[in-house]
């Protein structure tokens, strides 16, 4: 693994941040027996972030550009309104199915539409706003 903050510091917050749910485990574990980087796993800490951020906003429309294997997208959709929906878009089409097994695992699959290419040219062709934009 490679630390940003002090391993002390990282045990703690992780010690008292709520549990990672055993889907997102899950995919932690096959994301580093499969996927190469994975240390771009965005992980327990900032995903527990991510969520309790996505909870208090509520939104009803999230962006998220960046999918990489889909930690980050399921953490946000945690707090999305019941008929709300989540965008995400990905450069690397290799990651598709792996994002979408998970994807359809979890409750929020149906809202959760994928994308794959350059969000340049994706974004525009989204005609909706959105209440959170996760750059990633």
């Amino acid at each position: 693994f490679m630390h940003f903050i002090p391993e002390a510091l990282d045990e703690y917050v992780v010690k008292h941040s709520a549990d990672e749910p055993e889907l997102l485990k899950a995919l932690t574990r096959e994301t580093y027996q499969k996927i190469l980087q994975p240390r771009m796993l965005s992980g327990h800490y900032q995903g527990r972030l991510l969520s309790m951020l996505s909870k208090l906003i509520r939104p009803k429309t999230i962006l998220e550009i960046g999918t990489y294997t889909g930690y980050s997208a399921l953490c946000l959709a945690e707090g999305m309104q019941q008929d709300g929906k989540l965008h995400t878009i990905d450069i690397n089409e290799e990651l598709h199915d792996f994002q979408r097994k998970y994807f359809d695992a979890s409750t929020f699959g149906h809202q959760i539409h994928q994308y794959t290419g350059n969000a340049l040219e994706i974004i525009p062709t989204l005609e909706t706003t959105f209440d959170l934009v996760f750059i990633d």
